[in-house]
């Protein structure tokens, strides 16, 4: 009895590991994707429907002191070499007293040898032509509406004098919020009563307007409601802090552009109490970056044209600066994750239509210029996604690049087999399929 008894024992055991064993393949899926994924992921790209044209990818300048990017710098921001970022766009500050003027020239200038295009934004009117006489808070006296036209243009003018093509300019940076620094209020009736009546006057640069602090719907589509403002506008600009990553139907109606101008992600370090940068760990930080990743594959999603980081230069951003343990002029992990859009995805490239065999968690993009065609694949999971099959049109071969916690853009090992480009996404990476 005792020896049967054991075999019974024997019997239940094994036959509850098996069972054990069957359900967790069934909760966790096949393979390593954990997506429930039967067969191999594969991706396909369909030239023929085509979406909005890339303006491009960037960052912004210091807006304050003295600390600008300087030429090594500017090099490793905007240049094309295998080891540099590849930005395209530069957003910096219209000061609103022009004796500062000439402390951005010399990164202007700088990122224009690379054929970055200048967005230029003020944080606020000269003081004497508000009704607080002040620069921060107060709002622009309309009568003054034309001096700051004025304004503007001779900003545009000092730099075209120096040899900077400034591309676009913006009214007012974040209009719409009350802060304690450089700044100044506008309702969307003035800004609209302003670019009608005076829009015009600014004539050498692109308007962007109204770059709200949310990328307020209610604020911007009241001046494409007014058919005067609306053809003084070029760019439909805004931030999406707490919000705003939407479509803008209107916009695409009205035939405007759509930029993303500023956005920072930094683990709440510029709050007072708030924790060293020093304290979080790389993951931390890298799953922050992932954030920012989705953020721009929403945008891109949504048709927006461009996307324009905050300071390019800074201890949470794309190069160090030297604070928070970083070492100036080095390029960052997150630089190095943003370049995956930047670099490869230049202006004038057509986002176009990607589809899969199958459902799949991953943030899939994908764009064409330059007889290449650019594959984006962003994995926010924490699984690997196993044997991706990006197929490949006819005649062009592939390089496949990855940044993850452990990788800083680098070439993966890849299968070519069947017209197709076989390789593993990481978990929580992004992974950048150039073909050409």
């Amino acid at each position: 009895m005792k020896n049967r008894a054991c075999r019974i024992k024997k019997i239940y055991a094994c036959t509850g590991l098996l069972i054990l064993v069957y359900f967790l393949t069934l909760f966790t899926g096949c393979g390593k994707d954990g997506e429930n994924g039967s067969e191999p992921l594969i991706i396909k790209v369909n030239s023929e429907n085509k979406f909005q044209t890339i303006a491009g990818f960037g960052g912004s300048n210091r807006m304050w002191g003295t600390q600008f990017l300087k030429p090594a710098e500017a090099k490793k921001a905007f240049g094309s070499d295998d080891t540099d970022l590849g930005l395209s766009l530069f957003r910096v500050r219209i000061a609103s007293d022009s004796t500062e003027w000439p402390l951005i020239l010399e990164s202007v200038k700088e990122a224009q040898e690379y054929g970055v295009k200048i967005l230029a934004s003020p944080w606020s009117p000269p003081a004497d032509l508000k009704n607080n006489n002040n620069t921060i808070g107060g709002y622009l006296l309309s009568d003054n509406y034309e001096a700051f036209a004025e304004y503007i243009n001779s900003f545009i003018q000092y730099m075209n004098s120096n040899g900077v093509d400034i591309y676009a300019v913006s009214i007012q940076n974040e209009p719409d919020i009350q802060v304690s620094y450089e700044s100044c209020d506008w309702t969307s009736t003035q800004m609209i009563n302003f670019l009608k009546d005076y829009g015009a006057l600014i004539e050498s640069a692109k308007i962007a307007a109204p770059e709200s602090f949310n990328f307020s719907q209610t604020y911007t589509n009241a001046i494409l409601n007014d058919a005067d403002a609306a053809d003084n506008l070029d760019i439909v600009a805004g931030h999406i802090y707490g919000g705003g990553l939407n479509s803008f139907p209107l916009a695409e109606q009205k035939g405007k552009e759509i930029w993303m101008t500023e956005y920072l992600l930094n683990l709440n370090t510029g709050n007072a109490g708030a924790p060293a940068w020093t304290t979080y760990s790389e993951s931390e930080i890298w799953n922050e970056s992932l954030e920012m990743l989705r953020t721009v594959h929403e945008a891109l999603t949504n048709n927006w044209n461009a996307y324009i980081w905050w300071y390019l230069q800074r201890y949470y951003s794309f190069i160090g600066d030297g604070e928070e343990g970083t070492t100036n002029g080095e390029i960052l992990k997150r630089g190095y994750a943003f370049s995956h859009f930047s670099k490869y995805i230049r202006p004038g490239y057509v986002r176009v239509d990607v589809s899969s065999n199958r459902a799949t968690s991953l943030d899939i993009t994908a764009f064409e210029g330059d007889d290449k065609v650019v594959v984006v694949i962003v994995n926010q999971n924490s699984f690997e996604v196993s044997e991706v099959n990006v197929e490949i049109p006819v005649s062009l071969s592939a390089v496949v690049y990855q940044t993850s916690l452990s990788l800083n853009r680098e070439e993966i090992q890849t299968d070519l087999s069947g017209g197709k480009v076989i390789f593993d996404v990481s978990p929580g990476s992004i992974t950048t399929v150039v073909m050409e």
